[in-house]
């Protein structure tokens, strides 16, 4: 099991989870890259999906693994959606707490005041003036920008996803549709104040074999507020094959 966590945590994101699963499970949670100890390069590029999609390729790679039961969470997750969609031959199965698919987040982002004013933090990130963190770097390397406005919004361009997502890989997508289709478990906070709930809206249309589990006094961390649930739901998952 592959432990992805978000923006700005760490791998002990997912302590209750590692001692759940490390019974019967080999599980692994590394720090993404500009989270110390794991390297911080400086340049924007350095954090483009295409070099994260290689970590987790470098991740297989060093523990011998084919395959993964993939979980992430906020940024680890947004990751994690696009590796098992381009690589579904890695990835047995897909765990994900609170954090949006791609596609729905630029329709949300391009459509629903709601998730533009929630998501202004961002907004904050890509215009920083150095120093800032490196892990800022993840914002500004995504093709996906916030506007202030639903008026801001539909004076922007519509990116290609794909083309931005997959440039440069080492390792040939097996598609680049960004439809996922292992099976997939979707563990939703429902009082996020950043990931509405709105991003559950019409997910069918790119997860076709999904369960998703709404929960409705969690915000965006569930696997910290309500870990006994979250590993409850995650073992009912795995064992129904």
């Amino acid at each position: 099991m592959l432990f992805l966590h978000g923006i700005p945590d760490s791998w002990m994101l997912y302590t209750s989870q590692l001692a759940e699963f490390s019974r019967d499970h080999m599980v692994v949670a590394p720090n993404l890259r500009g989270f110390p100890p794991s390297d911080r390069p400086e340049a924007v590029e350095a954090y483009a999906m295409p070099r994260s999609l290689g970590d987790v390729h470098a991740l297989l790679r060093h523990f011998g693994r084919e395959r993964c039961i993939l979980v992430g969470n906020d940024w680890g997750g947004y990751i994690a959606w696009v590796f098992a969609s381009a690589y579904p031959n890695r990835v047995e199965r897909l765990i994900i707490l609170n954090a949006p698919h791609p596609v729905i987040l630029l329709r949300e982002v391009r459509n629903s005041a709601a998730q533009i004013q929630a998501s202004q933090y961002e907004r904050d990130r890509n215009s920083a003036i150095a120093p800032y963190p490196s892990w800022y770097n993840y914002y500004r390397a995504d093709p996906i920008k916030v506007p202030s406005s639903i008026a801001e919004a539909a004076q922007m361009e519509t990116p290609d996803l794909a083309a931005r997502f997959f440039a440069g890989v080492t390792e040939p997508p097996a598609t680049t549709s960004l439809r996922v289709d292992v099976p997939t478990l979707v563990l939703w906070g429902m009082q996020d104040p950043h990931c509405l709930p709105g991003q559950l809206d019409n997910l069918h249309d790119y997860v076709a074999n999904a369960t998703v589990v709404r929960i409705e006094d969690a915000g965006h961390y569930p696997m910290q507020s309500h870990p006994m649930l979250v590993n409850r739901a995650i073992r009912d998952f795995l064992r129904h094959r």
